[in-house]
């Protein structure tokens, strides 16, 4: 680590305690089924590292030869760049890691890094577009989120909404805004790894929620997470989507049945969650970062 990545990692971990500071979130909650909680740890740890073997993937498809402790390691280590507002250093953190380490060009790095980010966002969205046929409350906010995801791959997959988007975005900012076209073709293959990860995050958040609760709880809460995921990184002035995930989780958790206090305790149990495994692919990113060098 040296350079702007070093200055990346620090910021990161200066931001992250203020943004937990602010949010007062870590609470540990009465847990009723410790195997569950076990169960729900170990597949949020798998999605974690899963989630540094996409990325590998995409570099690796892009021609770049980058093993798997160095896809996890720049993953890992640039984990908590989430929570430095505007969350472009999650993205540009890997891509700075590799670059430094490997001699990349940053550019390029930094442009599959926002590829990697779209289809992230994507895979999660469309698990949360799944969830949402579940629940009782299937009107508008269905519709919505439904209509979202249309939106969302056509902006991704055709050149027609990709250019309104792009003349769009940039009207509104006054600069010229590049989004990430990504046609279907070239990765529909790498959409698995993506729909792997998010998966095992939303079953672990299943297991995390009935550890909680001593009645069973219905599988489709499962996909609460991947729909609170996807607007979460939507959110892009909330450091590591604190408040906005929370918020979706209790929402979707009421549409489904629960009661409100039972909710909003999950919900933001999920922060620390969420945390402990942030934790470990950061640790996890440390020890692969040495055994690569």
């Amino acid at each position: 680590m040296k350079n702007w990545f070093r200055y990346i990692f620090y910021a990161s971990l200066v931001f992250l305690v203020i943004a937990l500071i602010r949010a007062d979130y870590l609470v540990f909650p009465h847990i009723h089924n410790y195997l569950q909680l076990s169960i729900s740890l170990g597949l949020l740890f798998l999605g974690f590292i899963l989630n540094g073997m996409s990325w590998t993937q995409v570099l690796r498809r892009a021609g770049f030869e980058v093993s798997y402790p160095e896809g996890i390691a720049s993953t890992g280590l640039s984990i908590f760049g989430k929570y430095i507002p505007g969350k472009i250093w999650i993205i540009m953190g890997r891509a700075e890691y590799l670059s430094r380490k490997r001699g990349f060009p940053r550019k390029e790095l930094g442009s599959y890094s926002f590829d990697a980010q779209f289809i992230a966002l994507w895979a999660a969205l469309m698990l949360g577009t799944i969830g949402m046929f579940w629940v009782e409350s299937y009107d508008l906010y269905g519709l919505s989120v439904l209509l979202l995801f249309i939106l969302l791959s056509l902006i991704i997959y055709t050149p027609f909404f990709h250019r309104i988007a792009e003349w769009v975005a940039s009207k509104i900012s006054g600069r010229t805004i590049s989004i990430p076209k990504l046609p279907f073709t070239s990765v529909y293959k790498l959409i698995l790894w993506f729909i792997a990860y998010w998966g095992c995050w939303s079953l672990s958040f299943y297991f995390l929620a009935s550890s909680m609760v001593s009645e069973p709880l219905p599988i489709h809460i499962s996909f609460a997470f991947g729909l609170a995921g996807s607007l979460g990184i939507l959110a892009v002035f909330a450091p590591g989507g604190i408040g906005v995930r929370e918020g979706i989780l209790t929402g979707y958790l009421v549409m489904a049945g629960l009661d409100l206090p039972t909710a909003t305790t999950i919900a933001v149990t999920s922060r620390l969650w969420y945390l402990t495994g942030e934790i470990f692919i950061f640790l996890m990113g440390g020890a692969s970062s040495r055994k690569s060098s």
